[in-house]
């Protein structure tokens, strides 16, 4: 694979080296996602009966749509957002999963606060990661983080979806590529089902792009809402949308006037999901009048997953 070169690097603003990034490494993206060919070793087959909870993070409904699928009729999924704000946080059942976007090659930092807190008690423990773009190495970090938070990951992979970072895409042309998500979900599922041990892992990873990751973290976390967004109050119509799709509560509408502060995970709920477009990036976006919410998921799944009123 083509790497960015040191000269270049520099000269390079982050928004060109993430589409740069995203084109020299589009096809690597699917083995990224670890739905190509791979060894595994398999155990019993679930029995049907079994439970299974699936706990999950969602800003547009991508991750929410795959918890679903994953849940199955039998089997529950979780918001993280609201399990949060309970005092009990010890769970347990025949199987344990993890749904939540891709940030910077790593984990959203309130996916990272739970998995630091729960105590998840179950014989099979499993992560789906969804991303839009370029996976890298994120189910093995993700991995990683688990053991030293005294969580052991059975099976951890990616799947490839829309992706609704702002900043770099234009959602009206990523809606219209066909991420193949049916087959590598049924993939998932069937892996699932069959208790499969596998974590995904890059192997054209190197220093010179882990670099690279570790900058793009550093920048990316933590956030404030305050330095990240901008409201147009010529369109606001204080629905308070922003602040029923915030997983941290930092929207509240004082005198007609929506206000906002507080760490952010810059998931973008608020944006994609205000229906007047009142709210924008302060950074600027690819294309302002593109939003994207996942097709089958509702702008009511998504205020329950995360409000914090």
């Amino acid at each position: 694979m083509n790497t960015i070169n040191m000269e270049e690097r520099k000269t390079m603003n982050r928004r060109e080296a993430l589409k740069r990034m995203g084109a020299l490494v589009t096809g690597a993206a699917f083995t990224a996602t670890g739905l190509s060919s791979f060894t595994v070793s398999k155990s019993d087959k679930s029995d049907e009966g079994k439970k299974r909870l699936v706990f999950y993070f969602t800003a547009t409904g991508n991750s929410l749509y795959v918890a679903r699928e994953l849940a199955g009729e039998k089997g529950e999924q979780l918001s993280i957002p609201q399990v949060l704000k309970g005092d009990n946080l010890t769970f347990e059942a025949d199987e344990i999963g993890l749904v939540f976007p891709d940030y910077a090659a790593s984990a959203p930092l309130i996916v990272r606060d739970f998995i630091s807190k729960a105590k998840l008690k179950a014989s099979y423990i499993f992560s789906v990661i969804t991303f839009g773009n370029f996976a890298a190495n994120v189910a093995e970090w993700w991995n990683d983080y688990c053991k030293k938070q005294g969580v052991t990951l059975n099976y951890a992979n990616t799947l490839l979806m829309v992706d609704n970072y702002l900043p770099v895409f234009d959602m009206n042309d990523q809606v219209k590529i066909d991420k193949h998500i049916p087959e590598n979900l049924a993939t998932i599922k069937s892996d699932l089902n069959e208790h499969r041990q596998f974590i995904s892992h890059l192997e054209r990873m190197n220093d010179q792009m882990q670099g690279w990751l570790d900058r793009l973290q550093a920048e990316h976390f933590p956030m404030e809402a305050e330095r990240l967004l901008k409201l147009d109050a010529a369109k606001c119509i204080g629905c308070e949308t922003c602040a029923a799709v915030c997983p941290h509560g930092n929207f509240k509408l004082i005198d007609n006037t929506i206000t906002f502060s507080g760490s952010c995970e810059y998931c973008l709920a608020c944006v994609h999901i205000c229906p007047q477009k009142a709210l924008t990036l302060a950074r600027g976006e690819r294309n302002s009048n593109a939003r994207y919410r996942n097709e089958h998921v509702s702008v009511r799944d998504i205020k329950k997953s995360n409000n914090q009123q």
